[in-house]
């Protein structure tokens, strides 16, 4: 009974339909002018690069798009923002090993697993969303972390991101570190995000600043065809971090 019960659950947030829905429809104004300046700050970087570097890098722009998608609808607090990351996730990793960035490599393979994680988790801790409440659409039901819970999260990211820099120094990453704290705030944000916890989007915009030194690095040390567009992703994300945020909290508060 509690299977059947879980699997109409999912079918109802995951059907064709309802994806196609949240994707199109419920959106705010100021909700769809971010989602538009994000789409083309993404494009604008790409182009940039496109012009230094004469190659379109078309896989590069439809990940870096995919994302935003995601990230966009994980700030307005909507499930069906797992399908579009199952696909980002899946999309990234042949960018990250063609930069010989194996730690975003190891982190794609995790977010893979992790949005089938965040659907189990999320399903039962969904409710309605007023603020579009013509559309129909739910909201998750996100929380706050406790002063135990931060304790024990600081030194557990610490002694993890030591531990992965070692490991990725040698398997020969070319930025063994850098590649290693993003790699942890990564992993550090998702599952605090998959808990529902607000405090997730600080995690992500600390992992988004990370992720531009990095790519940047990757453009000017190594002229990586790809760099362009994640920069340019990135730099969206920021943007998306402070959106979520703001967002969350008026979550949390409601």
């Amino acid at each position: 009974m509690a299977n059947e019960i879980r699997r109409n659950r999912f079918w109802q947030y995951f059907n064709p339909a309802n994806i196609a829905r949240e994707l199109l429809f419920g959106w705010t104004v100021p909700e769809a002018l971010l989602f538009i300046v994000l789409v083309l700050l993404q494009c604008t970087v790409w182009l940039f690069g496109v012009t230094h570097s004469h190659s379109y890098d078309w896989f590069g722009l439809a990940t870096g798009l995919m994302n935003i998608i995601t990230v966009v609808l994980v700030a307005k607090g909507r499930i069906t923002n797992y399908f579009w990351g199952l696909i980002y996730s899946a999309m990234y990793m042949p960018l990250a090993f063609q930069s010989q960035l194996f730690g975003e490599v190891a982190l794609s393979a995790f977010w893979v697993i992790m949005q089938f994680v965040g659907i189990i988790a999320w399903l039962g801790f969904m409710k309605r969303d007023k603020d579009v409440s013509k559309s129909n659409q739910d909201v998750v039901t996100t929380k706050y972390m406790s002063t135990k819970q931060w304790i024990f999260v600081i030194p557990v990211f610490l002694v993890i991101l030591v531990i992965v820099g070692l490991i990725l120094e040698q398997a020969g990453s070319r930025q063994p570190y850098m590649d290693g704290l993003t790699t942890t705030i990564s992993m550090g944000a998702q599952i605090l995000q998959t808990a529902k916890l607000a405090e997730s989007w600080y995690a992500w915009l600390l992992f988004d600043i990370v992720e531009i030194i990095l790519w940047g690095r990757a453009w000017t040390g190594h002229a990586d065809p790809s760099a362009f567009a994640m920069l340019g992703m990135n730099l969206a994300l920021t943007v998306n971090a402070i959106y979520g945020i703001i967002q969350w909290r008026k979550l949390t508060k409601k």
